[in-house]
Order: structure tokens, then C-alpha cells, then sequence
């Protein structure tokens, strides 16, 4: 295999990935609905959180 120096890196993709994630998680916690706490579930999920916010969806007004 060789270094290509085009070739992206796949820590960076990573990170920049997580960074993203994380960005849009914390603006999803400040909305509250239950699409929010759903979609913030996955992004917990997928970068293995577990702080204890969006534990369960606010009632249904």
C-alpha cells in the first residue's frame, strides 16, 4: 500500500465527523421535541455517549 498524499486520512474523516455530530447534538438538545431527543438518541448511539441527556422524550402537547 502506498502513501498517497491525496488519499484522506481516515482519523481526520473521523474526527471532523464526531466534531459535526456533536455540533448538531448540542443545538438538537436545546429544541426538546421528541424528533429532537429521537435524533440525539442516535448520535448517542453512534458515538457511544452516555450522559444521561435526552433519556426520554418530553410529553406530546
Amino acid at each position: 500500500m502506498t502513501d498517497d498524499p491525496d488519499d484522506p486520512d481516515v482519523a481526520d474523516e473521523l474526527e471532523a465527523r464526531d466534531q459535526l455530530l456533536l455540533a448538531c447534538r448540542e443545538l438538537l438538545l436545546t429544541i426538546g421535541t421528541s424528533n429532537a431527543v429521537a435524533l440525539v438518541a442516535h448520535i448517542n448511539a453512534t458515538l457511544d455517549l452516555d450522559d444521561g441527556y435526552a433519556a426520554e422524550a418530553p410529553p406530546d402537547e
